[in-house]
């Protein structure tokens, strides 16, 4: 943990922006805090905050960021500088899914609501990179790492219904991590498989197949 802050510079100036403006957290969430865990090198370092999107947005920009607002209404930024992009979300609670791919409508919500809107246990895991305190709001994740499972939240079938590329997306995991995925949440992936197929962009499933494959 301690070699993110100290030998990424951008990140590392990102999180002190973000030190100043937060009430209590800005964390790390999600791959990449699944990745620390098992020893792995991180692809993406994505911070989940209780900080003000405008203020955060107004703050970067004035030191040289640049600053993606399409996801906005999702509470979602991208900030970019030196060659390096790092996804800025506030911790969320969605609405209902009427496309199958992104909630009508989100919320403010609490770390542990944050997490049981995620697809697996593994990727609902927190890092605090100035203590190297991990969370574990589902108390699942540590031990589905530990045992090597991929395991939805929750109703599995309703992980699919938010988002069909959730079936693409853990047999990738599956195959990448070299984890086995968990019972129930096999079963509901077979059950909609085609129905995910039928939902989905064509190229939506080529790029993960594609990341699968390390085209």
């Amino acid at each position: 943990m301690d070699s993110i802050m100290t030998e990424n510079n951008t990140f590392l100036e990102l999180m002190l922006h973000l030190r100043t403006l937060t009430n209590q957290h800005s964390l790390l969430v999600g791959g990449c805090v699944r990745d620390l865990r098992l020893g792995r090198q991180p692809k993406d370092l994505d911070v989940v905050t209780d900080a003000n999107l405008d203020e955060v947005s107004k703050v970067l920009s004035e030191n040289g960021w640049s600053i993606d607002e399409a996801g906005k209404q999702f509470f979602v930024l991208i900030a970019s500088k030196n060659g390096q992009q790092f996804e800025i979300a506030l911790f969320r609670k969605d609405s209902t899914y009427t496309d199958g791919r992104r909630p009508d409508f989100v919320q403010v919500g609490t770390m542990e609501e944050d997490a049981l809107r995620r697809d697996s246990t593994i990727n609902s895991l927190y890092l605090d990179p100035w203590t190297g305190e991990f969370y574990d709001p589902t108390g699942k994740g540590f031990k589905d790492i530990q045992d090597k499972i991929i395991r939805f939240n929750g109703k599995a079938v309703e992980r699919i219904k938010e988002d069909y590329l959730r079936v693409f997306r853990a047999y990738r995991q599956a195959y990448t991590l070299n984890f086995t995925i968990e019972k129930n949440t096999l079963k509901n992936i077979r059950k909609y498989f085609n129905e995910a197929c039928q939902k989905l962009p064509p190229e939506r499933i080529r790029t993960e197949i594609e990341k699968m494959s390390k085209v």
